[in-house]
């Protein structure tokens, strides 16, 4: 089993950041998904993302605590990497009124790779999703 966490420091307030991320079930800002099927509501809810050329992706949110402002989930069916096992936490915090950080932090079993390129890889998918909520965010300012 691997552990990472990447963390990224946006210059918006947190509430902004967790207003993007607080509804599991909307990923408007994460282009190239190409449909989202959501499977039931709230906590146990899985969404099937849909991404042309690959096997659909089920991530199931475990857990959300909206004054913390964190949730986590898990992918039981479609890892787009070779990891199983796969789950996931993110935590919004704000820094001052004005600033906020993103902390997302994942664990996995590699399945035919070494622990550090699957590290590599997931920490890959984080700063991507990172540089996806930067955008948005950037775009809404």
């Amino acid at each position: 089993m691997v552990e990472t966490h990447l963390a990224r420091e946006f210059n918006v307030p947190a509430a902004k950041v967790w207003a993007l991320l607080e509804d599991f079930g909307d990923l408007s800002w994460a282009p190239g998904i190409d449909k989202i099927e959501l499977l039931g509501s709230g906590v146990g809810m899985t969404r099937r993302l849909h991404i042309k050329g690959m096997d659909p992706i089920d991530e199931v949110l475990t857990a959300q605590d909206v004054s913390t402002m964190s949730f986590s989930y898990n992918i039981p069916r479609g890892v787009p990497m070779p990891v199983s096992d796969y789950s996931a936490n993110a935590k919004v915090t704000e820094l001052d009124g004005a600033r906020s950080r993103v902390d997302w932090y994942g664990r996995a079993e590699p399945k035919g790779v070494r622990d550090d390129e699957a590290v590599a890889m997931i920490n890959g998918a984080y700063q991507m999703l990172l540089q996806w909520l930067d955008d948005a965010l950037a775009a809404k300012a």
